[in-house]
């Protein structure tokens, strides 16, 4: 049995990021991106108005106050995507925002601060040159890097690759992940229960969850009978995947057959089996595939443990695949609003608890009911306590780590 950070030193050391793709910016929102992305051409690609107003020769309206407004003759419109007049002396142009600015003039005068009286415009305050005019290049220059390679691509840099013509753009494939739900007594949603010895399965959607929230692509690759027929036919089904994840059938009793199968049907390298780890103490890690590419987890089958262990292991081995550097959910400190105690401390446990803010600091509230089959705690949960080896009891009080697993938690905060 290993412990908790070498385990996921280990995992993170046999997981390699995938292959490049292109595909559409309709289709990129939430993907790495793969190349860097350089500006065509300056934005603004030329002088433009910021303001609807008349364009104007600063000479022109220097001094001009309320009682003793400048008088310009309209010469025309400027407006976006039209081609401006020339500005003389004396003369004013209508503009309208993002309208080119005319050549002569060097200074916009927004509406609100003229009258208009035939072709006349009376300008009733005088402002600085160059007053209202967005420049050429002010937001980026021609050649500028915008996107660096393994940015996540969020709506505000989908509007940047539209303005610099990328229709289409590298990003980093995202692993497509195998789910398998194994024992003779789950069935799917929807089946009939005709036996109290049968339960639905929530291990297979709240997994299949998980590896959406983590950017990968599930796939349910069926419900395994404890039986070696069923498993052997149900196990080919993870060839074309990236990742395969079973969930139950990794312990040590009789019927937990999957350790044994992945080995001899997938040729699975087993590189540990068991990690010293509360819950989820029976993991099962190894790679397959023609270059030892490809990731095997084999989960627990309690739904908790099942759930803990992808937070903390699987979940970062997925981000680095599809190329991500951030990897790991945050970890905060907060202090136990009541003791906690345990009985044993032989290994690293993760402790469901409530999160919140309050007063300035992070007050973290164990639930009671801590077993690794109670999955309404995962609910009500937004983080895990971490308590470490050897540790028997934290007073209430006293500060601990906790991996935030509900990002939300920590955007909706208030400092």
């Amino acid at each position: 049995m290993i412990k908790f950070r070498e385990a996921l030193k280990i995992i993170l050391e046999n997981t390699k990021v995938l292959g490049k793709e292109k595909v559409m910016i309709t289709d990129a929102l939430n993907k790495i991106l793969a190349e860097d992305i350089v500006a065509d051409r300056g934005n603004p690609p030329a002088d433009n108005s910021g303001m609807d107003g008349f364009a104007v020769r600063y000479e022109d309206i220097k001094g001009a106050y309320e009682d003793a407004p400048k008088v310009l003759e309209i010469v025309g419109e400027a407006k976006a995507g039209g081609n401006p007049p020339k500005v003389e002396k004396g003369k004013a142009s209508y503009i309208f925002t993002g309208g080119l600015i005319p050549e002569g003039a060097d200074t916009v005068i927004q509406k609100e601060l003229t009258k208009v009286e035939g072709n006349k415009v009376f300008i009733f305050k005088e402002l600085k040159k160059g007053a209202n005019i967005r420049r050429q290049g002010e937001d980026y220059k021609k050649g500028d890097i915008l996107i660096k390679r393994g940015k996540k691509l969020r709506p505000s840099e989908i509007g940047i690759l539209a303005s610099v013509n990328k229709g289409s753009v590298y990003v980093y494939q995202s692993p497509r992940v195998c789910i398998l739900t194994t024992g003779d007594e789950i069935l799917d949603i929807c089946e009939p229960i005709i036996s109290d010895a049968q339960i639905r399965t929530s291990n297979t959607y709240s997994l299949y969850a998980q590896v959406l929230e983590a950017g990968g692509i599930p796939v349910i690759g069926g419900f395994v009978k404890d039986n070696p027929e069923d498993i052997r036919e149900k196990l080919l089904n993870a060839k074309n995947c990236d990742v395969l994840i079973t969930s139950g059938g990794v312990s040590m009793g009789e019927y937990d057959l999957i350790k044994d199968f992945v080995q001899e049907v997938l040729n699975v390298e087993i590189i540990f089996w068991k990690v010293a780890q509360k819950p989820g103490k029976p993991l099962v890690f190894g790679v397959w595939g023609e270059n030892r590419e490809k990731l095997f987890f084999g989960l627990p089958g309690n739904p908790v443990a099942s759930m803990v262990v992808f937070e903390n292991l699987v979940k970062p081995a997925l981000r680095k695949m599809r190329g991500e550097t951030k990897i790991f959910n945050p970890i905060i400190k907060a202090k136990l609003t009541k003791d906690y105690k345990r009985k044993k401390a032989e290994r690293l446990e993760f402790v469901r608890v409530s999160v919140e803010y309050k007063d300035g600091e992070f007050l973290a509230t164990p639930f009671d009911k801590q077993g690794s089959n109670i999955l309404t705690g995962m609910v009500f949960a937004n983080g895990f306590a971490l308590i470490d080896i050897n540790t028997y009891e934290k007073k209430e009080g006293e500060e601990v780590e906790v991996v935030i697993f509900d990002r939300e938690f920590l955007d909706r905060k208030t400092f």
